[in-house]
């Protein structure tokens, strides 16, 4: 085994298929950097939106939809011509930035993905992770030898790598990972964005030895491959069927009434009792003969 991977725990399955192929226009386009090795690069949106109905806010009385206009508590309605941006220093105090001077703080458009330091995947606390994710793919047949390469490489050392490029006209840092065989790339929140996290006292476990055996019975029991595609956005589809049901006349279905809380002891003992009834109603499920065997036998 390779000594630097072997501390690291198995990389999750990637989600794009190796034939699968991203789908609309690339939303940067660029060099990717590696010391003097320089490999062009397009990258794709990995996340599209929820697909949840747009709601807007009406008024009750007429039905007409509400409109946010820009108003001055002094003059009233503004046009947006007269607008300008400031920085509010104290209270009733500001300062007022002309355009120019924001211009002047913007990055160059570099067009440069340029990677600065490879890690460990357990080195990086997951809450770093802004959500932004871009497949890179690359740009033209003269770029796919380096970019197979590095992807390669990554595997084998079990390596991520961290780097910084303008994105949507902001210096960003980012993290480049490999899945299956095409490279990720994620935007990454500034340490200082994250907060403190609030201190807790470190104790030893205050629970009985029979409350965490049962603890660790559950989670071995609930342990496996993991399957994304059972975990669909169940309230975009719910906020769909009510939709649905309003402009058809119909009443949409009451929810279910939230569960009772138990005592932990008690509740761990249900959980354990009701796993253990799943996996032993899923070993006497009868299996179906084929289509083949039935007329074999026949």
């Amino acid at each position: 085994m390779n000594p630097a991977t072997a501390d690291q725990t198995p990389a999750p399955e990637p989600l794009l298929t190796d034939h699968a192929a991203p789908c609309g226009q690339p939303s940067w386009s660029g060099l990717l950097q590696l010391s003097l090795v320089g490999i062009p690069l397009k990258a794709y949106p990995a996340v599209r939106s929820r697909d949840l109905p747009t709601c807007h806010q009406f008024h009750a009385a007429c039905g007409q939809r509400i409109r946010h206009a820009k108003h001055c508590p002094v003059h009233g309605p503004v046009d947006m011509a007269e607008v300008v941006r400031g920085y509010e220093y104290g209270p009733g105090q500001h300062l007022l930035v002309e355009p120019e001077e924001l211009d002047q703080l913007r990055p160059a458009q570099d067009r440069a993905l340029r990677l600065e330091r490879f890690c460990c995947p357990g080195q990086l606390e997951p809450l770093l992770f802004s959500g932004r994710s871009l497949y890179l793919l690359p740009d033209g047949p003269a770029a796919e030898p380096g970019y197979d390469v590095l992807q390669a490489v990554m595997v084998e050392r079990g390596r991520w790598a961290l780097g910084q490029m303008v994105l949507g006209g902001q210096r960003q840092v980012v993290l480049v990972r490999p899945a299956g065989t095409t490279l990720v790339l994620q935007v990454l929140h500034y340490a200082e964005q994250v907060r403190a996290c609030p201190r807790r006292a470190v104790a030893r476990p205050s629970q009985s030895s029979e409350a965490l055996r049962l603890a660790g019975v559950l989670i071995d029991a609930a342990s496996g491959g993991l399957d994304w595609a059972a975990y669909p956005d169940q309230a975009a589809q719910e906020l769909r069927t009510l939709v649905e049901a309003k402009l058809h006349g119909r009443a949409a279905e009451e929810a279910e009434p939230a569960g009772v809380i138990l005592p932990l002891l008690e509740a761990l003992q249900q959980s354990v009792a009701a796993s253990h009834t799943k996996a032993g109603t899923a070993r006497r499920r009868p299996v179906r003969p084929s289509r083949k065997r039935r007329k074999e036998t026949a």
